[in-house]
């Protein structure tokens, strides 16, 4: 299929937490691959579920309706299992952008007006003469 998002070896890990045979009663069953890339595409997109393109995977319904029953069959959570325990490191990456350490950290010099007060420069103020008013 053009255009597919899982991998060949991607789609290997995932194959056997597939419920269903290769033949139904009713012919050949829907494809658990073309069913994966239309859950991930929308993912990614952020479209809702009527935005799927119907040539490239099916009617809407049928994709809605199967992903609403793995959840019920727990199918979602053992393939987040099985896909946490070897994690693909392929496009891991840590921007410094959303990660901002402060210029102290690095060893710049605070600006004059940073400084911190002392507690010295704090003024007293005498309670026992105030509760008297």
């Amino acid at each position: 299929m053009d255009g597919e998002i899982l991998r060949d070896d991607q789609w290997e890990l995932l194959k056997p937490f597939v419920p269903g045979g290769r033949k139904g009663r009713r012919g050949p069953r829907s494809d658990g691959r073309r069913f994966f890339d239309a859950v991930l595409w929308l993912a990614r997109s952020g479209a809702r579920w009527r935005d799927l393109p119907e040539d490239r995977f099916g009617p809407y319904q049928t994709i809605k309706r199967r992903y609403y029953r793995w959840i019920e069959q727990g199918i979602f959570d053992q393939i987040f299992e099985a896909v946490a325990a070897d994690p693909d490191m392929e496009w891991l990456s840590i921007d410094a952008t959303v990660i901002r350490a402060q210029a102290q950290a690095a060893g710049g010099l605070r600006k004059r007006g940073e400084r911190k007060p002392r507690l010295s420069a704090v003024p007293v103020v005498d309670l026992a003469a105030r509760s008297m008013l």
